[in-house]
């Protein structure tokens, strides 16, 4: 079956990556929560912790930047508006986020998430477990190492396989557009 790419790659440097692990490590974590107003905790489907970096922190151009050129080369031709909050996920063991997407298309929001821009902020040795998969017809894992990123249309399902030990950390942005038509 022919179609557009699932997603693009790019990469950011391990430094900044290493950067932004310091600079959150730091800060409180809260469970995460799942659905459109993000108010349901099932640590069975999602048992990540996380936090939200602030608006124009520094790794968000680049990553909505990476969004506009996926958003092109990609030919998926999104309609695009702004962008929600980075957010900071840290995965120990037995954590995981079960298959989702990330938009909600019978949502109330007077907008639609259309970009996924998610880095891998550390190096895949540093944790077990943990893959990256996205899914359409079938099961691809994300190639992924530390600084990867990759941005994918938010309504793809895709999951973080559980973590059998270590830490694993991501940054996630959403990119938004008018509704989906």
């Amino acid at each position: 079956m022919s179609h557009l790419p699932i997603w693009y790659l790019s990469n950011i440097n391990p430094a900044l990556c290493n950067d932004v692990i310091a600079e959150c490590a730091v800060r409180d974590f809260e469970m995460a929560a799942m659905g459109e107003i993000a108010g349901e905790k099932n640590s069975q489907y999602r048992n990540t912790a996380i936090q939200f970096l602030p608006t124009g922190h520094r790794l968000e151009k680049f990553l909505i930047d990476v969004a506009y050129t996926a958003n092109q080369q990609c030919k998926w031709d999104y309609l695009l508006s702004d962008n929600e909050e980075i957010q900071f996920a840290r995965y120990t063991e037995k954590q995981l986020y079960n298959w989702h997407t990330d938009t909600f298309l019978l949502g109330l929001k007077p907008f639609d998430r259309k970009i996924t821009v998610v880095c891998l902020l550390n190096d895949p040795a540093e944790f077990d477990g943990g893959e990256f998969k996205v899914k359409l017809y079938q099961e691809y894992v994300a190639p992924l190492k530390q600084g990867s990123v990759i941005a994918f249309p938010s309504m793809l399902e895709h999951c973080v396989t559980p973590i059998i030990s270590g830490t694993r950390y991501s940054a996630t942005i959403w990119i938004n557009g008018p509704k989906f038509r």
